[in-house]
Formats: C-alpha cells, structure tokens, sequence
C-alpha cells in the first residue's frame, strides 16, 4: 500500500512537472500601472516617459554602486544593440539617488553606456515600487508596466531577446 501511495505521488509529481505553461522571464504586473516619469538625463535635458510611448520601453533601475547592476550594464548595452534597428523598443536606465557627476564620472572611466541614462537624485520615482535594485520594468507600448523582474539579469540571453521579441513583434 506504501508503495502504491508513493508512485502515485512521484506519477504526480512527474505529471505537473510536464505541464506546457511557460514560465516568464518577467513577472507579469496585473494592473496595468502607468509608467510616469519626467527625470533629467546626463545632458539635463528632460525626458518624461509620455514622450516615448508608441514603443515598448525596458526601464532599468540602478547604481554605480551596486555591484549587480554595474555586472549587467555590458548585457544591456548589448540588449539595446540587438534592437537598435526596432522602431518599437527603447532602452532607458534610470539611476537612483546619485549625483549627475558620479554618474557622468561612472560612464565616462569605468563602464560605457550606450543607451539614455536618467537621474532620479532625490529619489523621486516612489510610485514605481522599486524595493531593490537592479529592478527592470518592460513598459507597453501605451506606456503602462506590464512586466517585472528584479536581480541581476544576462539581458543579451537568447532567453530576454526572445522573450522581448515575442512581446514587441
């Protein structure tokens, strides 16, 4: 009887372990939040997200700081390569909490950067919900979050370009 209740658990097991449901790469963000910034970039120019929408935007929260986020900036520079001929996808890392000349300072000798960088000094951006950092949001084309996910992340993985691809296309 023993036995019999323990295949029927591991046959269980198997089976759910089997299902076809894809697993995310993002978290998907049920309400369907609007994404709201107007932030400075390394220039001063501002930059308000109503600007952009009619393309899908990734938004990437770090620091110079925060090891994490420095180790994934190459993957999202080529990230940003990878969909530069796109019409409909834009890459915006927002820096949180930090000085226009540290930044500046960053990218300019330690870690080249390839696509817009905004400044939030003052920390701004509360409604985003950041609680870590790094934490990428992939904003709709009608400009409201519809994915999440937060960590370090290998964003130049056949695993994000796909996943960014079959949302954008």
């Amino acid at each position: 009887m023993k036995i019999k209740l323990c295949l029927i658990f591991i046959s269980a097991i198997f089976l759910s372990s089997c299902s076809d449901s894809k697993v995310s790469v993002m978290d998907k963000v049920d309400l369907k939040t609007p994404a709201i910034f107007n932030l400075p970039d390394l220039d001063g120019k501002y930059v308000d997200a109503s600007e952009l929408k009619g393309s899908y935007l990734l938004v990437n929260f770090w620091a110079t700081w925060c090891k994490p986020c420095v180790r994934e900036l190459p993957s999202l520079n080529n990230l940003n390569k990878a969909f530069k001929d796109s019409n409909n996808f834009k890459l915006v890392a927002i820096n949180v909490g930090q000085s226009k000349k540290v930044v500046r300072e960053f990218i300019d000798n330690k870690s080249p950067i390839d696509f817009t960088v905004l400044l939030d000094e003052n920390i701004e951006l509360s409604d985003w919900e950041v609680s870590a950092i790094p934490t990428t949001y992939l904003v709709d084309d009608k400009g409201n979050i519809i994915y999440k996910v937060e960590g370090e992340k290998e964003w130049d993985s056949i695993e994000f370009t796909s996943f960014i691809k079959s949302i954008i296309d």
